[in-house]
């Protein structure tokens, strides 16, 4: 989701502007500011659903806490109140074709994904005890294929599309005198309205595999572009044209030790550091952070339908607003 600017910090200079002498201009400031938000939104939604780049599960913790540190940038108080009013769902599923050439494979791939911020505060500050209740969700439905070419025993290359339509969704409820009172000024503005999108996003993927085609350790570059436009809308502030980028590098490790003892089940780590750009750069509060964690997976293929596996993991966040650590359910990991 959109964490910059916070809704309750766009609300108030969209009223200033909007009773600002040079109405014209100010209207433009207005649509400027809001495009921006809702932009960030959507390719903000679709970071956190890609798969690897931000992990939410069902239990936060500050690892300062854990591991007696002071680093800010590990976590704080704040950041994991923010993760703990941000909802995720990402279901995907993929299948693989073997193409003609040894080494070629085709990765067909569809997704459903939902992410909610949700939160009650004050949008104006009030003496009344009454909090307003915001909720902001991106919705969204992917399709897309990946290419890979294995160059030789150490290389390979991927390319990949996919295209994605997403749904942003406002639901405000004004709860106090004061509130209730700029209602009417931003309501289907800011507040309390739809907005539909369209993005694509190739990408290209260089693998590494340290030891040759059984490699237990893998080094990977994975360059993601995404841009596209909404549609169907009703509002100059909502006419949008998302574009985005990231880049990340890092390291994956996988060790058969335990599938020798637990037949079905594998263990992996992996450390990686993702740089953004275009309409990322600064909605997560940087314009790079690092992720590690650590994913303990069980094969169920052959028992429920369209599931390769399932899994627990930890997964630590460095660096950006979602800085610290979270308990992650795993689902169809790649």
């Amino acid at each position: 989701m959109n964490f910059r600017p916070a809704l309750t910090s766009l609300i108030l200079p969209v009223l200033l502007l909007t009773g600002a002498p040079g109405k014209t201009s100010s209207n433009d400031a207005v649509n400027r500011a809001v495009r921006l938000s809702l932009a960030e939104s959507f390719v903000t939604a679709n970071l956190l659903t890609s798969g690897g780049a931000v992990r939410f599960g069902f239990w936060d913790f500050d690892p300062n806490s854990l591991l007696d540190l002071d680093d800010d940038n590990f976590g704080s108080l704040e950041s994991q109140e923010l993760r703990q009013r941000i909802t995720t769902f990402s279901l995907p599923y993929a299948w693989q074709t073997p193409l003609a050439e040894t080494g070629n494979a085709l990765t067909l791939g569809v997704k459903a994904a939902y992410v909610e911020n949700k939160q009650e505060t004050q949008i104006i500050s009030s003496t009344n005890r009454a909090k307003d209740e915001i909720s902001s969700s991106v919705s969204s439905l992917s399709a897309g294929g990946t290419f890979s070419r294995r160059l030789s025993t150490h290389w390979d290359l991927a390319f990949s599309t996919h295209a994605h339509w997403m749904r942003y969704r406002n639901d405000t409820e004004f709860n106090t005198a004061d509130s209730q009172a700029i209602a009417p000024a931003v309501n289907g503005l800011i507040t309390n309205f739809d907005a539909d999108a369209w993005l694509l996003e190739p990408s290209a993927r260089l693998t590494y595999f340290i030891g040759g085609e059984q490699a237990e350790v893998e080094l990977f570059s994975d360059i993601h572009y995404v841009a596209g436009h909404t549609f169907h809308t009703d509002r100059a502030a909502h006419d949008v044209a998302p574009e985005a980028w990231y880049w990340s590098h890092g390291a994956r490790w996988k060790h058969p030790f335990v599938t020798r003892i637990l037949p079905g089940q594998n263990v992996w780590m992996q450390a990686s550091r993702y740089d953004l750009g275009g309409d990322l750069e600064g909605s997560l509060g940087n314009h790079y952070y690092y992720e590690a964690g650590v994913g303990w997976l069980l094969d169920i293929r052959e028992r429920i339908p369209f599931v390769d596996n399932i899994g627990i993991g930890i997964n630590l966040n460095y660096g950006s607003l979602l800085r610290g650590g979270t308990l992650v359910l795993l689902f169809n990991e790649g």
